[in-house]
This record gives structure tokens, C-alpha cells and sequence, in this order.
């Protein structure tokens, strides 16, 4: 086994894939917001976005919005920020600093100095508020396309979500965006338990995104049900053709349809059977 790791890891370097060592630095001077917005929404909601802003450095920020669906590159709005300190609070960011009374999209953010970010999205209710919080992702952590290098088994080249919990007891909304500057095209698919069809409902949804917008599929779930007991299994398999130039990065929010309970989860880039081909399993 740890030979064969050890070629594995050879083939990778050879290959041109580096890794990191200890933990990972995460901040950079080109971000992506991969969801943000403001206006109504599912059961009643209203959302808006809070970001936090961290450079500590100081210097500008300039920042993009790129509507969901945009027809083009060009931003929907943009704005530069002056950082007088080493963190920075911009409430309900899309009013406030784009001075946009509704729009969902993403936030592209560039940066005189490194920096990080936090943004919260989140909805009046039931005598408080409820929502999703997560991190700006530096814009070359995006995915490409297939590398027939890798072999048609591998799966660097595909995100998976898992954790999903199925309607009615909650919904679920996929959200890619495209993270470079060429559009890109792929599908979102509905994958059983085993990587296998689903029972029933759609099993492949269709994505073309231009530059630095994004696609979000509602209810992703909603008509699937898996060939086990409980549809709890239920996973998603992102990926852009292969051929494809460009980069994409893509995340899933669950909501509870009783309580609004929320969370957010990112679209992992490995998949063990993959690897595990790879490597000569």
C-alpha cells in the first residue's frame, strides 16, 4: 500500500501538482464570494449580506458584483474600499456599498495587499435571524476542467457534495460560479448513495456561466428519491465538460423547511475511488 502511495504521489509531481506543507494560507490579493445577495427569497425571506474585510496591510479593495446569469464579463456594480484599518465591517454590503436596493450574485474582491474575508447571508425570523456564514475562497483555489493526463477514472477534476438533507424536510440550492475569465459549461448531477441513478426525479442539471457570474439551481433535490431507505444518501457530482478552459468553484446550502436551520457545504474536489484507480486499488 505505501508503494503504492508512493508512486501515486511520484506521478502527481511529475505532473505538475504541488502540495502543501502544514496549513494552508488562505489569504490572497484576488477572492471570490461564491454567494451573496439581497432581496426575497423561499418561505417568506428577505436576505441580505454582511461582509467582513480583513487586510492587514491596509490599502484598497476594489470590489466587483457579478449578478447570477449575467450575460457578459462586465460587473453589475463595482466599488473601491479604503482600508483605514486592519479589519473592516460593511453591514447589508450590497446597499450599502454598491448601493443596490436587490441582486444576488457573487463578489469578486481584489486587494492592494493580501487579505481575507467573511460574509454572512441571512433572513429575518422567528424573533432573530437565521442564514449561512463562510469564507471568501482566493480565486486560484477555482477547479478546471478534466486532465486526460489523470486518466478518465480520476476525479480531480469533479466536485462532490455530501450531507444533503433531502425535501420536504429541506431544501436545497446548488450554487457555481465561474471563477476565471472564460465562460464555462458542465452539469450538476443528482447521484444515489452508491454513485448510482437515483430511483427517481432529475438526475443532471445543465450550467453555461460567462466570466466570474454564477448558476444556482433551487430545490436541487426536490422530485429525487434514492434507491435506499431514507434518501439520506443522496450526493451531487459538479463538473465542467471536459475541454473546457476555465475554472469553477461551487457550494450547496441546506435549509430546514420547519425551522430554517441552515448550512453551507463546499464542494470537495477528491473522491476516493478516484484515488484509489489511480493508485492501482
Amino acid at each position: 500500500m505505501f508503494r503504492r502511495f508512493l508512486l501515486a504521489a511520484v506521478f502527481l509531481l511529475a505532473s505538475g501538482v504541488t502540495f502543501a506543507a502544514g496549513p494552508v494560507n488562505m489569504i490572497s490579493t484576488d477572492m471570490m464570494v461564491l454567494a451573496a445577495g439581497r432581496g426575497p427569497g423561499a418561505a417568506g425571506s428577505f436576505w441580505t449580506t454582511d461582509l467582513w474585510l480583513r487586510c492587514p496591510d491596509g490599502g484598497d479593495a476594489t470590489l466587483e458584483f457579478h449578478a447570477l446569469d449575467s450575460p457578459s464579463a462586465a460587473p453589475t456594480a463595482t466599488a473601491t474600499l479604503h482600508m483605514t484599518q486592519p479589519v473592516a465591517f460593511f453591514p447589508d454590503v450590497l446597499e450599502t456599498v454598491f448601493g443596490m436596493s436587490s441582486g444576488f450574485g457573487n463578489i469578486r474582491m481584489r486587494t492592494t495587499n493580501p487579505g481575507s474575508a467573511t460574509i454572512r447571508l441571512s433572513s429575518p425570523g422567528g424573533g432573530g435571524a437565521y442564514g449561512f456564514a463562510f469564507m471568501a475562497m482566493p480565486a486560484s483555489m477555482g477547479m478546471g476542467s478534466h486532465s486526460s493526463m489523470m486518466g478518465d477514472d480520476f476525479d480531480a477534476a469533479r466536485m462532490y457534495v455530501q450531507g444533503l438533507l433531502p425535501q420536504p424536510q429541506a431544501r436545497v440550492n446548488v450554487m457555481v460560479m465561474n471563477t476565471g475569465s472564460s465562460p464555462i459549461q458542465g452539469s450538476v448531477e443528482v447521484l444515489d448513495a452508491d454513485g448510482g441513478t437515483p430511483a427517481s426525479g432529475p438526475v443532471a442539471m445543465r450550467f453555461s456561466i460567462q466570466s466570474y457570474s454564477g448558476h444556482q439551481f433551487n430545490d436541487a433535490l426536490a422530485g429525487v428519491h434514492s434507491r435506499f431507505d431514507g434518501d439520506m444518501g443522496l450526493q451531487l457530482r459538479i463538473h465542467m465538460d471536459d475541454g473546457t478552459s476555465g475554472t469553477m468553484m461551487a457550494l450547496a446550502t441546506v435549509t430546514d423547511n420547519a425551522t430554517n436551520d441552515g448550512y453551507v457545504i463546499m464542494g470537495s474536489m477528491m473522491d476516493a475511488s478516484g484515488m484509489g484507480s489511480m493508485m492501482g486499488r
